[in-house]
Order: structure tokens, then sequence, then C-alpha cells
């Protein structure tokens, strides 16, 4: 062999196989040869380097996986005793059609050790979702009891408003109950009737705790019914009837769930 002549064996054109192999550019021979090799080279190292365990596995599947030969002379005996290929086991056929699988342990732990675990970690898996689902249901029901708060409040304090507002026209001078008129005018109401010299604190603070206990949806509903009844009044409808029966006619009810479906 000459100077002039490759060494097709040597790395300088194996790895000039590996840079371009695209097919179609092969004609060479020897290139197709180097190739080759290079191939059968690549594929015995990666075998090569496998672990035993892998190996084992592979040949464990594919022996499981192959079914027993017609020419096996247990297979024979089964057909000799009415057994058919593909039919299950027994006088009805009902029995298994395909061996039961083996499952080959890893570990080194006892019989029903892993199953045991197992339940543990999908019982706590369970409880933690559970607990998820609940603090899920916990929050929309929290911001749920809020927003009808706010709501109550608004429609409390717009109902006493209108209250006073219509009894005013009436010439009205004082609410059939304090909390059907507003905070501000009551509190002026009983500082006019005391007519203290020195304002008293605790009494400021004890009016105050009074008025907020009387924001409550039965209150709301004895205005609604009082604006109703007395001055023809729907709180939702933002409207006077001319009598009882043009308000029935045209306003769907007296509270916020008739004009307002959505609300619960």
């Amino acid at each position: 062999m000459t100077d002039s002549d490759e060494d097709y064996m040597s790395d300088k054109v194996l790895m000039e196989c590996q840079e371009d192999i695209r097919p179609g550019l092969l004609f060479s021979r020897g290139l197709k040869r180097a190739h080759e090799l290079y191939r059968k080279k690549e594929e015995y190292k990666t075998k090569r380097h496998r672990p035993l365990k892998e190996i084992e596995k592979d040949i464990r599947e594919e022996g499981l996986g192959t079914a027993i030969s017609s020419e096996n002379k247990g297979f024979k005996l089964l057909e000799k005793m009415g057994f058919k290929h593909g039919e299950g086991l027994g006088k009805a056929s009902a029995g298994l059609k395909e061996p039961i699988n083996i499952v080959v342990r890893q570990g080194t732990s006892g019989l029903g050790r892993e199953a045991h675990q197992q339940e543990i970690l999908n019982r706590r898996r369970e409880m933690k979702y559970k607990k998820m689902c609940d603090r899920e249901n916990k929050f929309r029901v929290t911001n749920k009891e809020k927003k009808k708060r706010q709501i109550l409040r608004e429609d409390f304090f717009k109902a006493q408003n209108i209250c006073e507002e219509l009894d005013y026209r009436i010439h009205r001078s004082d609410p059939v109950e304090d909390f059907y008129w507003t905070k501000m005018t009551i509190k002026k109401k009983r500082k006019e009737e005391k007519e203290p010299l020195i304002p008293d604190e605790e009494d400021e603070d004890s009016d105050d705790e009074e008025f907020e206990s009387q924001i409550t949806e039965e209150n709301l509903n004895t205005i609604i019914n009082y604006l109703r009844n007395k001055h023809l009044y729907c709180l939702y409808c933002i409207m006077t009837g001319t009598n009882d029966e043009d308000l029935r006619e045209n306003c769907p009810g007296p509270y916020r769930i008739d004009h307002d479906p959505e609300y619960d």
C-alpha cells in the first residue's frame, strides 16, 4: 500500500464518514465499507457498556412476550385435553386467556411491604387533596359571605336614606323605629334631647355598636316593606307607584332576589 492510499480503518477516514454520511453520497465501495465498520463498532460499544440488569430485563421480556410454540410437548398435551389456542381454560372457556404477568421485585423489602407503603402514600395524597378542596371551598364561602355582607350594608344605608327623605316629605318628625333613619340623624336627635355640656365618648361608642348591630337582613326587609306599603316605593326599581296595583304590575317584587336572580 502506497503512501497516497488511505487506510480505510484509520481514524481519519472514520471521522470523515461520521461528518458526512448522507444517503446517496457513499459511491465509493471503500467509503461504504468504512461506514459499515464504524456503525458496527459504535453498536458494539453501546451494547458492551449496557448494564447487566438491562440486558437481563430485555431477555426476560422477550421470553415472556413469546407464546409457547405449538410444537411444545406441554402445549400438545393441552390440545389433547381439549384446549384450543386463543381460548380460556375450563369447560366454559371462561378462565385466563393470558398467563399471569410476572413482576420481578427490585427491592429488598418483604412481601406486601411495597403495597402497604403505596396504600399509605395514596391515602396521604387523598387527605392532602381533600384538605386543599376544603380550603378552596372555605375560601369561596368566606368571600361569598363578605360580598353578601357588603351588599346588605349598601342596601341598608340606601333604604335608610330614602325612608328618611320620604318621611320628611309627609312631615313626619320621628321615625317608626330608630333604624328606619340614618345614624347621623338619630345621633343628632339624641344629642338634642340630652343637651349635654360635654360629649360623652362612652355614649358615642355605645351608639356606634347599637347602629352596627341593627344592620341585619330582617331590619332591611322591614324598611323595604314600610317603603312599599307607606310610600309605594320600590328600593330596587327606584320608582314610586301611583297605587298598589301600579306597583304590583310594574315591579317584580319587593326584595333584591326578585330583581337579581343571581343573588343568593
